[in-house]
């Protein structure tokens, strides 16, 4: 409190919501006027993140506008603020009805006429098969013996005639398409043409058994009734002598419920248990059942999860630090500027068990570079981007370690930095797996694929 005002404010996750009011006011009507409005909240930004809040601003202040006027509150509560954010109208739903009848008749009579249709289509066909001869006889035009063939085409009963005309054009499409796989030669010449952009058309057949080929794949993921997305991101900054200035890590698990029998679900998680990690579920995830055991199931066991729509369910972070311990793998550069040549030894050095895949670290190199010596992976200088890039496919326990040498002359030895850095794994800093999904009815096990990445957000060594 100041002077003449009264600051009444509630936590909210990690957000705080506030009421400002003057210190004549009821603090008892303004405590109930904040627990309102703290129930709206949620209402639009479920996960209670300033970003969802920001994007969602309008309608919360709309909400708010329905609980407060001019200062003070209105007599309302939480039902009739929905009502009106929703604004329900009698004459609305009317004039929807009438006009939902009027568009169904208008289907209904378009039926109707294309009934009416085919069967006048039908009958005439009939007709003209019974007077055929008759009309044979008279038609002595060749125009009008080909205004007779196509009726026999469409004709119910068919005629022996009729495919003849259609079969003496096939065989010339037939051959066009043959001669793009007569010879190994011609298939290459198309492979040519189709790199100009010239033959699309042609080469849609070819490339059909891959698409077919990748169809039962993606069926594959989407038959299990759930699916989990155990996802992590890295951010590291390092000084030029391997210093760590910040270690950051972020996490998210999602769930993808496929089937409305799997909704009802509770999932058994595992992770390190390291204290420095901070964790934060849903706000329709049951909060005793995952701080007791790890366990993530809504919070009120009547009610399902959102069936074809994905749904974080739980999220943690690592707060920066200057811990190396948890650091994947560390970079370190060397350069050595002798004259007017610069030497630089880099080296990379992983202490974690993780089987770090693609590692990429990319120097910057304003001159041309000369890789002499690759203990792991492959180097090689890059003229259009001006860097060194070095890649290593695999860094597990059988390479833990491994540096290259180049050199560059008329070069700075502050020029090699910032150096970036990339890689990927299958299993996350943070220890945390997806161990078992069963139903929270009867504790049946359920179909589920679970997947874990984690990935490189920012990684600099400046």
């Amino acid at each position: 409190e100041t002077e003449s005002v009264r600051y009444v404010f509630q936590p909210m996750e990690s957000l705080y919501l506030l009421l400002v009011t003057n210190k004549s006011s009821n603090i008892m009507e303004d405590l109930e006027t904040l627990r309102l409005l703290a129930r709206l909240v949620p209402e639009f930004a479920p996960n209670l993140e300033e970003e969802t809040v920001k994007d969602q601003a309008f309608e919360i202040m709309l909400a708010f506008d329905e609980v407060l006027a001019m200062g003070h509150r209105e007599t309302i509560n939480l039902t009739q603020v929905k009502t009106a954010l929703e604004m329900e109208s009698h004459e609305e739903k009317l004039h929807n009805m009438i006009r939902q009848s009027k568009i169904n008749e208008a289907k209904e009579e378009a039926k109707k006429k294309a009934s009416a249709i085919d069967q006048n289509k039908a009958q005439r066909a009939k007709a003209g098969l019974g007077g055929m001869g008759g009309m044979g006889s008279s038609m002595q035009s060749a125009f009008q013996e080909e205004e007779r063939k196509p009726v026999r085409v469409f004709d119910a009963e068919g005629q022996p005639e009729a495919p003849p005309p259609q079969q003496k054009k096939a065989p010339p499409k037939g051959k066009g398409m043959q001669l793009g796989s007569k010879t190994k030669q011609s298939t290459d010449v198309l492979k040519a043409l189709e790199a100009e952009d010239a033959l699309m058309g042609m080469a849609a057949p070819a490339t059909a058994p891959a698409a077919k080929a990748d169809g039962p794949r993606k069926a594959a993921v989407s038959t299990e009734a759930v699916v989990l997305k155990v996802e992590e991101k890295v951010s590291v900054r390092l000084n030029k002598d391997g210093g760590v200035e910040s270690l950051e890590v972020k996490g998210e698990l999602k769930m993808l419920i496929n089937d409305a029998e799997a909704s009802f679900v509770k999932v058994q998680v595992q992770h390190s248990k390291n204290p420095a990690f901070q964790f934060k579920t849903h706000p329709n995830i049951n909060r005793g059942m995952w701080a007791d055991d790890a366990i993530l199931c809504h919070r009120d066991q009547s009610k399902s999860f959102p069936v074809g729509t994905e749904l974080g369910v739980l999220k943690w972070r690592l707060p920066p630090s200057t811990s190396s311990s948890l650091l994947p793998i560390a970079v370190s550069c060397w350069p050595s500027v002798s004259g007017s040549s610069a030497t630089v030894n880099l080296e990379y050095e992983s202490t974690s068990s993780l089987a770090l895949s693609s590692l990429r670290v990319v120097v910057p190199c304003p001159s041309e570079a000369s890789v002499s010596d690759v203990s792991e992976g492959d180097a090689r200088y890059l003229a259009r981007n001006e860097t060194v890039e070095w890649r290593v496919e695999l860094v597990d326990d059988s390479n833990r370690s491994g540096s290259i040498e180049f050199s560059a002359d008329d070069v700075d030895a502050d020029a090699f930095f910032p150096i970036s850095v990339a890689f990927s794994a299958s299993e996350t800093l943070s220890g945390l797996s997806v161990a078992t999904v069963l139903d929270a009815r009867n504790d049946s096990p359920l179909q589920f694929a679970a997947s874990t990445i984690l990935e490189v957000e920012d990684y600099e060594i400046q």
